[in-house]
């Protein structure tokens, strides 16, 4: 290979149009190509003799083992070293749990309904018209008992079904109606065949013919809907269900068919054991026995087969080979006892099946490490003096040289190709979402174990070259948010967060990227519900205050969308109480003394702090900030905002070598004298302490809070304290509130409030009307001390509705919010309040 003094400009070597997998040919054909593009008026002898093209070829060799390895099944990418795929890390959701939606129609809420309530042979929501509110219909089966005790366990277990699946502004009515049964008997006679005992017979006749009657639902697997051919977008239509899939077809519903009694005949006929039914018949309570169709339900009752007890004799006649056959009464009832506790017990291996099914149907793969790069020097001829034995000890020292100078021209192409493989090794790291995923530049340098001796051809050690070469052009941030938007297109959704980053003016960029990655990445970890769920209310019921499992859909999408490290509902003036921070508007007299002239040449001439030392834990964090007691004092809200910008901190020389920490300038132009230190290390290190501090404090004060008009309606019927504040009639109705900090770093801005208010419109159901209010610290305070008060009080009244003393609890503390709503926005209030004469309405609470 002849050297040449000048080559021309490179030209690009267009791709094939077969955009396929790419092999070792097609790779040697463009390096052909671009040697002749690049050197064909020197170099003609490309012949296979020749070294360049026996390097080349080698090469091009190595680049198909990455070629390779790149083309291996997705699921082998992903599978880690324990054989295992981390679905949740990948956000990668299983079919049951990513194509179900949340219960929305009354034949949503009543497959949810007869799912978690067991006990029900029928179970409906009655939507309320004008007012968000639905009433519970309820048919207990025979089975469950009929005496008050089951009716009001399974009444508040259908009302906890409900609120833990209910939609955002909607509630139950606290009227409940229980369908009353109207008895009927079964009259008849069954002849019987083989060896099945005629007690089994019997009572698998009266429980098919009791749940036909009833009309109950039928609960399928997920094997037998897969035997029928059904997709997984077939069978996951509906609501989430926990015991099996019930069809909108197999639901009892409102003015079907009146029930045949032909119908019955065929349900016996196909019991195990019957061979003839003979003059089958139903007797309605005070009417003759029929044969004719009779209806299943009214508005207020619904048929219900009456079992043989005691004062009600088996009147259904059985007999094999023509003689009678005596069946007591008693035995039945065991019988039919065994297949209801069988239903229960089939209904938890249901249920335990379905989630062991569902997960089979996850890809599995194989790990296959990549984290070992193998040199193609150790495939050359060994005239070329590489690979492990490298050149004879006895070849000259020019020899040796020309060796070394080989294997490092060498080095710097397999760098790319080792480089490129310890992608293909993380790549279950780049789509990961785990909390505090990698998100560095993943490398892998050859050494020595690649090529031996290469060591020595190095200047600096490894992990110095590493850094060297790749940190500068480090865009890894760039690679995972592309990553991470390609998961979100898998569920058809987008989070560009390009609305954001203009409100992310302290931070520091590598700070912000990281942010705006966390953001993402939590998005993808909640994508399940943020979707599904948009549209879901908290559960009152249960806890919900500082409580991170039990937050409305609407609030959690919202808060992710703008950025809020925490979405729950929680005390956020918590975090400026524990550390004994008190915010002020505006500097008072007592500040003078840390205030600073603006015009000071000093300030001209101070030291940034920018790259300055974190602290190294906690303990230090906290001595540096023992260095700072005017925390303790009233904490102007400039002082507060200017203290989380990096670049507004100050090093002034001060005499005797000691250094003086300054801020500013503040929202309004203000600097400020921090602390006086020894050294400037220790002030630098001061600085990153307090600014990690005030970011702490200001992330944990960010959040919202979403109040419910329809939960604030009166519960007990005539409430005069609800009257007293005369609301308009539709301030309850299909009505939202959220509730926003107004002093944190990014809620202050006046941009940000019109940000999050538009976020907030966006994320709410049309259906529902949005008001949004941004409260100081003080305001809040008071706000959030009756907003815990009345949550607290409203799951009390859910556990114990009847209760007399929780509604007037609940209502006393919801009128107290409803004034704090009021207070604090007085131009809405005119507009949510009747004026009765001209007198102004009656609001109290702290504005």
């Amino acid at each position: 290979m002849s050297a040449r003094p000048a080559l021309p400009a490179p030209t690009a070597v267009e791709r094939p149009a077969d955009d396929g997998d790419i092999g070792f040919d097609e790779l040697r054909e463009q390096g052909m190509a671009l040697l002749r593009t690049l050197s064909g008026d020197i170099w003609t002898d490309h012949n296979l003799h020749d070294p360049g093209i026996t390097l080349l070829e080698h090469l091009c060799f190595g680049l198909t083992d990455i070629v390779y390895r790149a083309g291996f099944p997705v699921a082998d990418h992903l599978t880690g070293p324990d054989g295992r795929i981390d679905h949740a890390d990948q956000s990668l959701h299983p079919p049951a749990e990513a194509l179900p939606c949340r219960a929305t129609t009354p034949a949503d809420y009543r497959r949810h309904l007869l799912d978690a309530v067991p006990g029900l042979d029928d179970a409906s929501v009655e939507p309320l018209p004008g007012t968000g509110l639905y009433r519970l219909r309820l048919q207990l089966s025979a089975q469950a008992g009929d005496n008050d005790a089951a009716r009001r366990d399974h009444i508040a277990a259908a009302r906890a079904a409900f609120l833990a699946r209910r939609n955002l502004g909607e509630d139950l009515d606290a009227d409940v109606v229980c369908l009353r049964d109207v008895p009927c008997e079964l009259l008849g006679e069954i002849e019987i065949a083989g060896p099945r005992d005629a007690v089994d017979i019997l009572a698998e006749v009266y429980d098919r013919c009791a749940r036909h009657i009833a009309h109950a639902a039928v609960s399928r697997t997920l094997d037998e809907l897969r035997r029928e051919g059904r997709t997984l977008e077939e069978i996951y239509t509906g609501p989430a269900l926990q015991h099996g899939f019930i069809e909108d077809r197999d639901l009892p519903r409102a003015g079907a068919a009146p029930l045949a009694v032909a119908a019955l005949a065929a349900l016996v006929q196909a019991v195990p054991g019957v061979a003839d039914v003979r003059g089958l018949a139903l007797q309605l309570e005070g009417q003759p026995p029929t044969m004719c169709p009779v209806p299943w339900q009214g508005t207020d009752w619904a048929l219900a087969l009456r079992l043989p007890e005691r004062d009600v004799p088996v009147r259904m006649t059985v007999r094999r080979r023509g003689n009678l056959v005596p069946v007591a009464w008693q035995d039945l009832h065991r019988r039919l006892d065994d297949l209801y506790a069988a239903s229960l017990a089939q209904r938890a291996r249901t249920d335990r099946h379905q989630a062991e099914r569902a997960s089979e149907l996850l890809p599995r793969g194989q790990h296959r490490p990549m984290d070992r790069y193998t040199s193609v020097q150790e495939h050359l001829p060994a005239l070329y003096g590489l690979g492990r034995h490298g050149p004879s000890a006895s070849a000259p020292p020019q020899r040796h040289a020309r060796a070394k100078q080989l294997k490092a021209y060498l080095a710097m192409q397999e760098q790319s190709i080792a480089q490129g493989l310890a992608q293909l090794h993380h790549l279950r790291d780049l789509f990961s979402v785990a909390p505090g995923a990698s998100q560095g530049l993943w490398t892998q340098m050859i050494g020595p174990d690649a090529v031996p001796g290469l060591d020595q051809l190095y200047l600096q050690p490894l992990p110095q070259v590493a850094d060297t070469v790749y940190k500068p052009l480090d865009r890894t941030p760039e690679r995972k948010h592309r990553a991470l938007d390609h998961l979100l297109a898998l569920h058809g959704e987008t989070y560009t967060q390009n609305s954001m980053r203009q409100f992310l003016g302290h931070l520091r960029p590598r700070e912000a990227e990281r942010l705006l990655l966390d953001n993402k990445a939590t998005w993808l970890r909640d994508i399940v519900t943020i979707t599904r769920d948009r549209a879901g209310g908290f559960d009152p019921g249960q806890p919900s205050w500082d409580q991170a499992g039990n937050c409305s859909g609407m609030q959690r999408r919202a808060s992710l969308l703008l950025g809020f490290k925490l979405w729950h509902d929680r005390p956020l003036t918590q975090v400026l109480q524990d550390e004994r921070l008190q915010l002020v508007p505006q500097p008072d007299d007592s500040h003078a003394t840390r205030l600073l002239a603006a015009d000071d040449p000093a300030l001209a001439q101070g030291q940034g702090v920018n790259g300055s030392t974190r602290p190294g834990d906690m303990q230090q964090l906290r001595a540096d900030l023992r260095r700072l007691p005017w925390l303790r004092q009233p904490l102007p809200l400039g002082l507060w905002r200017a203290g989380q910008h990096e670049s507004r901190y100050r090093l002034l020389a001060g005499p005797g070598g000691s250094w003086l920490l300054a801020l500013g300038p503040d929202d309004d132009g203000r600097w400020w004298r921090l602390a006086e230190f020894d050294d400037a290390p220790a002030a630098r290190r001061a600085a990153a302490s307090l600014r990690l501090y005030l970011r702490g404090v200001d992330q944990a004060c960010e959040g919202l809070h979403l109040v419910e008009h329809v939960l604030l309606r009166p519960l007990h019927r005539g409430s005069a304290r609800h009257a007293r504040l005369r609301l308009v009639p539709d301030f309850h109705r299909l009505r939202v509130t959220a509730v926003l900090p107004g002093w944190t770093q990014r809620t202050s801005q006046p941009a940000f409030q019109r940000f999050a208010r538009e976020t907030l419109r966006i994320s709410c159901p049309a259906h529902l009307t949005l008001h949004c209010l941004v409260l100081g610290a003080e305001a809040m305070q008071h706000f959030e001390a009756v907003h815990a008060a009345w949550l607290q009080a409203r799951r009390a009244w859910c556990q114990a509705p009847d209760d007399e003393a929780a509604q007037w609890a609940a209502d006393g503390l919801a009128c107290q919010l409803i004034e704090r709503l009021l207070a604090a926005d007085p131009r809405q209030a005119k507009a949510w309040t009747l004026e009765d004469d001209g007198a102004p309405p009656v609001v109290q609470g702290h504005a």
